[in-house]
């Protein structure tokens, strides 16, 4: 039963609308959800188990919210970075959180999407 239920857990996780990046207590990528390898255009597979500076290293300003939220513990609920790929500038509107068990901190997680659209009307 725990297969299943870690392969349910895993597809939720999947299917969110939005992109989701795990980062560990050491600061490597744990988990890319496929909405976040739409909007960053980059795959799971090149950014798992690399320290997060060196997967998001063409998105500072994502490495930047990681780095903050790893050293000082705290959430944030709404704001927005402006990054860009392919010369293409995209406005990301995020959340960051602390993910922990009981009074274990695990690392930390990233949920965002990509508003430029609205951020343009």
């Amino acid at each position: 039963m725990m297969t299943d239920e870690k392969i349910y857990y895993k597809s939720i996780l999947d299917n969110l609308t939005g992109g989701l990046i795990g980062v560990d207590g050491e600061g490597v990528v744990s988990y890319m959800n496929r909405m976040a390898e739409q909007i960053l255009h980059i795959t799971e597979a090149e950014c798992l188990e690399k320290k997060f500076g060196t997967a998001f290293v063409n998105y500072p300003e994502l490495k930047a919210v990681i780095a903050e939220t790893l050293s000082t513990k705290k959430t944030v609920r709404r704001a927005e970075i402006r990054i860009s790929h392919a010369g293409t500038p995209m406005v990301i509107g995020y959340g960051t959180m602390i993910v922990k068990h009981a009074e274990e901190e695990f690392g930390c997680a990233v949920i965002f999407q990509d508003i430029s659209f609205k951020a343009r009307k």
